[in-house]
This record gives structure tokens, C-alpha cells and sequence, in this order.
């Protein structure tokens, strides 16, 4: 009997357990502050994407600022606020004996039957992504996006 209450209490326990991680680990989706993100201003070019090839560059400002994403084009375009964003890498590494800072990140929105997915990587002071506009389920407008950071006067 004492075998069974102590299996039984094992048991809850590793539940518990369970469910503690798991809660920790949904929270940090929910766009965490990453430092060498945070308060970053980007000149950026956009490209839409079309059947027909890379359409013409469209200069743009790309702010990430409080976990957030956002480009004044893409509110301008397709109204998109504000984004959090949830960081999916983040790496140091040495290249030619110069450190590199690298960090991948992903955003989603959706309103109505639109679904919209940011992606986008940041190296040093480089940035470049990708914005996916679906509708149904359907790729309707996808952008390129790559810059760097605005200096600071």
C-alpha cells in the first residue's frame, strides 16, 4: 500500500512540475524584451513580391522597440500595428576574428481572415526578413525587407 501512495505522489508531483514549466515556457513567447533588440531604428528597403519578379524598392523606417515590431510602410500598406515579437535565436559567434551578434525573430498578427508573419534576422547592424500577408489560408502579398540601423546624430 505504501507503494502505491508513494507512486501516486510521485506522480502529482511530475505533474506539477509539468505544468509549471510549461506555463514558464508560454510566457516567454508572448514577446520578451531582448536587449540587443530593444529601442533599434532601421532604414530599410521593401520589396513586394510578385509573380513577376522583386518589385521596386520602397524605403522605410522599422522600429523595434518593448518587444514590438513595426514599419511605417507596412501601416501605410496594410495597416499593420505594432507586432510583438518573440525572439527564436539568439547567438554570438566569431567570423574573420570579428565577433558577430546574431538574432532571428519571429512576429504574427491575424484580424478578419487575414493572418500576417514577420521573420527577420538581425546581424550587427544588418537586418533582413520577410512579411507574409495570408488570407484563407492563401499567400496574398508577401514583402522583403533588409536595411540597416540608423545612426544616431
Amino acid at each position: 500500500m505504501k507503494l502505491l501512495a508513494k507512486s501516486k505522489t510521485t506522480f502529482v508531483l511530475i505533474v506539477v512540475a509539468i505544468l509549471f514549466s510549461a506555463s514558464s515556457f508560454a510566457q516567454k513567447s508572448k514577446g520578451e524584451k531582448n536587449k540587443f533588440l530593444d529601442n533599434k531604428k532601421f532604414n530599410v528597403q521593401f520589396y513586394e513580391m510578385k509573380a513577376a519578379g522583386r518589385g521596386k524598392a520602397q524605403p522605410s523606417i522599422l522600429l523595434l522597440k518593448g518587444a514590438k515590431i513595426e514599419a511605417d510602410l507596412m501601416y501605410e500598406k496594410l495597416s499593420l500595428p505594432p507586432i510583438p515579437m518573440r525572439v527564436t535565436l539568439d547567438s554570438t559567434y566569431t567570423e574573420d576574428e570579428v565577433e558577430m551578434h546574431m538574432v532571428s525573430f519571429e512576429a504574427d498578427y491575424s484580424e478578419e481572415k487575414n493572418d500576417y508573419h514577420w521573420e527577420g534576422t538581425l546581424i550587427n547592424y544588418d537586418i533582413e526578413g520577410t512579411i507574409v500577408q495570408m488570407k484563407s489560408g492563401l499567400e496574398k502579398k508577401k514583402y522583403e525587407f533588409a536595411g540597416s540601423e540608423k545612426t544616431k546624430k
